[in-house]
């Protein structure tokens, strides 16, 4: 049972959970955009709904590496699925089990919580089928995980999120998700081109892949920098507000230098901690202590993921 537990927690690479928590909570942000009473308006609820969003991503990760097994066993052949150290049926129930409980109790807080579980669950099984259409693939997984922004609005508001909430959604936390999944596919070249997976990365000469790369973070540190400069509180009150930029800009070259490096597994921490400070330098003033605790938090998952074959 303790193995069996072991190589599913590390199956359910907990690393990305820090960026579903971090959409949740960008949804509930939303959520209580309209309310005077700040943070004195948030519940045990809210709570809860991002302690969700940080289990989801882990329990769909077990479906995601038995359809994406083939190529895995060439980018990763040492996950727990491909090596057979995960046996699947019992690691489906878990997750089924996980999931089951996570839409029970957030029936039970909204009904309208159960479209965007339904439709994120959907979407992240087509992910793994259009993963072959180039553009298409990191649109399918941008929306896949945005769906937890929209979960959070319909859990606190309990209504279904409208139009102008999908927009917000769509401009301001999609694009995020849409650049760390294209940065995602520089590991898995060799996987993918021998599975037929098509992507920037296997279609084209590596300048193209990596100017939208250069592109897209120059663009989201101008974005930052915005909203920290033109659009933030005064200094005194929002300090974390005006230093996030600069780590954005940090991480968004840190991130690049070790991809043409060909360290991927760094580079994918990078990633990973890029899209969550990003996230919150959009999203967040009062919440810098979530922030240094994610990244500090991924990076140390990090250490104990410490095989760029897994």
């Amino acid at each position: 049972m303790l193995k069996f537990l072991y190589y599913y927690l590390r199956s359910m690479r907990l690393y990305y959970g820090f960026v579903t928590a971090t959409t949740v909570l960008a949804g509930l942000c939303l959520a209580h955009a309209h309310s005077t009473e700040g943070l004195e308006s948030w519940t045990r609820l809210d709570g809860l709904m991002f302690v969700y969003g940080f289990l989801a991503w882990g329990a769909n990760q077990v479906f995601s590496d038995w359809c994406d097994r083939k190529e895995d066993a060439i980018n990763a052949p040492h996950r727990p699925m491909v090596t057979g150290a995960l046996a699947p049926r019992p690691a489906f129930a878990l997750s089924a089990l996980i999931l089951s409980l996570i839409a029970i109790v957030s029936a039970w807080v909204s009904p309208w919580t159960l479209l965007f579980l339904l439709v994120g669950g959907a979407l992240n099984i087509a992910y793994s089928r259009l993963k072959r259409i180039p553009i298409v693939n990191c649109l399918v997984y941008a929306a896949a995980i945005s769906c937890c922004a929209l979960y959070a609005v319909a859990g606190v508001q309990d209504r279904c999120p409208g139009w102008d909430d999908f927009l917000v959604v769509a401009v301001t936390i999609l694009p995020a998700h849409f650049l760390m999944c294209h940065n995602s596919y520089y590991k898995d070249v060799a996987g993918d081109r021998a599975a037929g997976v098509r992507t920037l990365q296997t279609m084209y000469p590596a300048i193209v892949a990596k100017t939208l790369t250069v592109s897209l973070s120059a663009i989201a540190f101008v974005i930052s920098w915005l909203v920290a400069y033109g659009f933030g509180d005064e200094v005194g009150e929002s300090w974390w507000r005006f230093l996030q930029p600069a780590l954005v800009a940090i991480l968004a070259v840190a991130h690049f230098i070790f991809l043409q490096k060909r360290r991927y597994h760094v580079a994918t921490c990078l990633n990973c901690q890029f899209c969550v400070a990003l996230m919150h330098v959009i999203w967040f003033i009062d919440t810098w202590l979530i922030e240094l605790v994610s990244l500090v938090a991924i990076q140390l998952l990090f250490l104990w993921y410490d095989d760029e074959k897994e």
